[in-house]
């Protein structure tokens, strides 16, 4: 696990890389970390851009993909780790503020929703992980 292991309670979710995935995984945060769970709403924006991002532009959106989120709970802290298929052609970056493509907002949300994010490589795939709730 790529989840710090100062956290209380370390959850895991593998889902299938289809699009009606994403509101799994919504679903899936709400019922781990409660709905009164401080870092819910902004959680749940984050993991859904990721969980997108992850299907868009990686092996995980092709036949047979998957997707891995894992959650860190600590208090009113969150550790959101969200790990692809691999096969991506560019490393996960936020858009510049210029760029007016209808796509590549999604990492902006997540850094402008999180205390913390980032991006690790794991071989050939990528995890984008965003810590909220700080």
């Amino acid at each position: 696990m790529a989840i710090s292991d100062t956290a209380t309670r370390i959850e895991v979710l593998r889902v299938p890389g289809v699009e009606r995935a994403v509101g799994h995984v919504r679903r899936w945060l709400r019922d781990v970390a409660g709905p009164g769970h401080p870092a819910l709403d902004d959680c749940t924006l984050c993991a859904s851009e990721l969980v997108t991002n992850a299907l868009r532009y990686s092996a995980s959106g092709l036949d047979g993909g998957q997707v891995l989120v894992e959650l860190g709970l600590t208090g009113p802290r969150l550790r959101l780790e969200v790990l692809d298929d691999g096969g991506g052609v560019t490393v996960p970056r936020a858009a510049d503020r210029g760029e007016e493509a209808v796509r590549g907002r999604g990492l902006r949300i997540v850094a402008g929703c999180a205390d913390a994010w980032g991006v690790r490589r794991d071989g050939d795939r990528y995890a984008v992980w965003a810590v909220l709730g700080g």
